[in-house]
């Protein structure tokens, strides 16, 4: 690494070190314990909606990672994801599903709300993390608010800020300013008479997809690593140099927009730059793309959360700030132990020569000579040590480290400590890991028979358990027992646990759900302790995966089975009250097959026979069949010449006869056929249609329900009509049973 960046990550650093003290007397809040983050922003800047987001974007993230630790901020975020992904839930015997609902943002912010979360950066650093979402008059200069204080005790002691400003309200001059002036009022608090920001900070832009020329995740992030530097700067420099930059200038609608930005928030920026390294500017967006508005309120317009929510730039100011945080505490560290190495040298050789002499001249040789002693008397041959020797030889190096002295100061010397412990005790152990596995295996019996599982009582749903499964239970406790490191110990929990996971799938009449926690843990334990499972353990392992996925796929195909037969009782009706031909022969069918699929034949024979029938009788459109009907009427002693043809064919009319009224013909037809009418007036000379007064192209898939009534002869404004016998809607097909 070159000196000129080590510098720089040095005088990034610096502020963590340099921390106000005494700055601020105590507010007399009480905060939770962890890395305390402040959002400073006003009403409808998009605070809720942006935590709710970030909770959502991070979980399926591999940089940053957030876990809710407590039940009210999970509550908070739940009602608040429902809400803008219009999601519900309702819930059937043994089934849990989702229902869509209407999208709407979260209502405002009434009170604070103390968030919660553990944090995982880059899938190493865990840090727990404190912040507080709270109604954005708070902070106003304008408005008196009870939470001021509090809030604002709670930024004083942050340890890094996003100051969320809302792109809607550029246009709003007076109001821009008052927050901006709210913003500088913060940066004041925190660095006084000019001097450096202790703590790293950041802009973020909310609400950026209404901002001109701005496209996604790319513009997200201002400031590069190059342009750093420029906030070293003059705001006038700064501004000039960020903006002539070929990423902004090269499109001239982002780069108006990030102008409008920078110079509307100047006053802010001009606080910021020349007194941080610890800067960055952020664009983001909770929702993708532009919310519809539906409404207004006092102060305020309402939205409607857009059909696809696709979020921008919502994780990455996080993830800067929490970075920028530990690397500000690494160096903050660093330079405290620099500043003090002599004297941790100076503790350093005084305090730990006692302990080390303490160790090595009498802890750790007691505990060997007991070892010494025992083995002298059979030539260093362990193997012909009695029970008795063994358990002393156990018990002097279990006090050995139980020693406050070996577990501060020399931890490293409990894993060979620990490796004597298990040479000797093995020879305890053998006889009683077989006898375990032997329990394992009467287990794996139980489970590989059907017969020999416990009973579910179906009144109350309670199990019962024979002499065999409590007997099986009780052995299994007995093992359990002791040091919870111990192999036996852990052995058996982990049976204990597949015991428990075994009830609860017969408890549910084999609920998939449970299903899938026994599965999930047979290969959770094998891919964490597979070196430490016996071939009894496993053999359980695979015996629940196989023997238990039988009867949780039973259970799901019988909960479908049964709600394909509900919706087909509701299509009765609806199939047969509905004349459509579109919908009789096109979407019913579909409908039909789909249901027919996963009705259960041994239960639902007469609904599978009925839909049968009726898709035999639908199929029947598909071929070419007889159609009898008869023309009531044709204007002016005129005369008719109708032909079949495929789609797009041209008719040849080859057939030399004459429709005329107050007859009965037929013709042939099959769905998606064209219908060909040729109309011939009084006195036209006769080519057979070929050169008709007058055509109509009936066309389409059920173009012979066109057919069927009244046909207009655009040119000559003349009409005919027709009527089939029996009634083409009479030839429908129809579902009964």
């Amino acid at each position: 690494m070159k000196f000129g960046k080590i510098f720089k990550i040095f005088k990034k650093g610096s502020k963590a070190a340099q921390k106000r003290k005494g700055q601020k007397a105590s507010g007399g809040f009480d905060w939770p314990s962890g890395v305390r983050i402040g959002v400073y922003g006003h009403t409808n800047a998009g605070k809720t909606v942006y935590f709710t987001v970030l909770n959502e974007e991070c979980k399926i993230a591999r940089d940053l990672q957030l876990s809710v630790t407590d039940n009210a901020t999970a509550g908070e975020f739940l009602t608040n994801y429902r809400s803008l992904w219009g999601l519900g839930t309702t819930s059937d015997v043994g089934t849990v599903v989702d229902l869509r609902g209407e999208k709407k943002f979260p209502e405002p912010t009434q009170k604070e709300r103390v968030l919660l979360f553990n944090a995982i950066l880059d899938g190493s650093k865990s840090l727990p993390i404190v912040t507080c979402d709270y109604p954005g008059a708070a902070i106003s200069i304008s408005e008196p608010s009870e939470l001021k204080e509090k809030i604002t005790d709670f930024m004083d002691d942050c340890d890094g800020l996003l100051f969320f400003f809302d792109s809607k309200i550029l246009q709003a001059e007076l109001q821009t300013q008052a927050h901006v002036a709210s913003l500088v009022n913060m940066l004041e608090r925190l660095a006084p008479l000019g001097s450096r920001l202790p703590i790293p900070a950041a802009l973020v832009v909310t609400k950026a997809d209404i901002l001109d020329g701005f496209v996604g995740e790319e513009q997200n992030i201002l400031i590069t690593p190059e342009d750093e530097n420029l906030l070293s700067e003059s705001y006038e420099l700064f501004l000039e140099k960020l903006l002539s930059s070929p990423r902004i200038s090269s499109s001239p609608a982002w780069s108006g927009s990030v102008r409008n930005v920078l110079v509307k928030l100047r006053e802010f920026l001009k606080v910021v730059v020349g007194r941080t390294l610890d800067f960055q500017i952020f664009f983001t967006s909770c929702t993708g793309t532009t919310p519809a508005k539906i409404g207004s309120d006092v102060g305020r317009s309402i939205y409607k959360p857009p059909e696809k929510m696709s979020p921008a730039g919502v994780k990455e100011p996080f993830k800067w700030l929490l970075n920028s945080i530990v690397r500000n505490r690494r160096i903050s560290r660093f330079r405290a132990v620099a500043k003090f190495v002599a004297v941790v040298s100076l503790v350093w050789i005084i305090l730990f020569s006692i302990p080390c002499l303490f160790h090595f001249m009498y802890l750790l040789p007691k505990a060997v000579s007991v070892e010494s002693n025992i083995l002298e008397t059979y030539n260093g041959n362990f193997y012909n040590t009695s029970s008795q020797e063994r358990t002393r030889i156990i018990s002097a190096f279990s006090r050995y480290e139980r020693s406050w002295t070996v577990k501060w100061l020399f931890p490293e010397f409990l894993v060979p400590s620990g490796r004597l412990k298990e040479k000797y005790g093995a020879f305890n152990l053998t006889e009683e890991i077989k006898r375990l596995d032997q329990v394992i295996d009467r287990f794996t019996g139980v489970v590989n028979d059907p017969v020999l599982w416990p009973k579910l009582n179906p009144s109350d749903t309670t199990i019962i358990e024979n002499e065999e499964h409590q007997r099986l239970r009780t052995d299994l406790d007995r093992f359990h027992q002791g040091d919870s490191t111990a192999v036996l110990f852990k052995r058996s929990d982990r049976v204990i646990t597949y015991w428990d996971l075994f009830l609860n799938f017969i408890s549910h009449r084999g609920d998939s759900s449970f299903y899938n926690a026994i599965s999930e843990q047979a290969q959770f334990n094998a891919r964490t302790y597979g070196q430490e499972l016996s071939a009894s353990e496993k053999s359980l392992g695979e015996a629940l995966s196989a023997r238990l996925k039988v009867r949780a796929e039973k259970k799901v195909q019988k909960e479908v089975a049964r709600k394909a037969a509900v919706e087909l009782d509701d299509l009765f009706d609806r199939i047969n009250g509905n004349s459509s031909p579109a919908y009789r022969l096109g979407e019913a069918v579909t409908e039909l097959r789909r249901i027919r699929k996963q009705l259960d034949p041994a239960v639902d024979g007469e609904n599978i026979a009925a839909i049968r029938r009726y898709l035999r009788n639908a199929e029947a459109f598909e071929k070419r069949r007889k159609f009898t009907y008869k023309v009531e009427s044709v204007p002016a002693q005129g005369h008719l010449h109708i032909e079949v043809t495929a789609s797009g064919k041209d008719p040849a009319w080859s057939e030399l006869s004459q429709i005329i009224e107050g007859f009965n013909y037929s013709v042939q037809w099959k769905l998606g056929d064209e219908i060909h009418i040729a109309l011939d007036t009084l006195g036209a000379p006769e080519d057979w249609g070929k050169k008709a007064s007058d055509r109509k192209i009936l066309k389409g898939r059920y173009a012979l329900f066109n057919m069927d009534g009244e046909i207009f002869f655009d040119n000559l404004r003349q009409k005919i009509t027709i009527r089939f016998s029996p009634p083409l809607s009479e030839m429908l097909p129809e579902l009964k049973k």
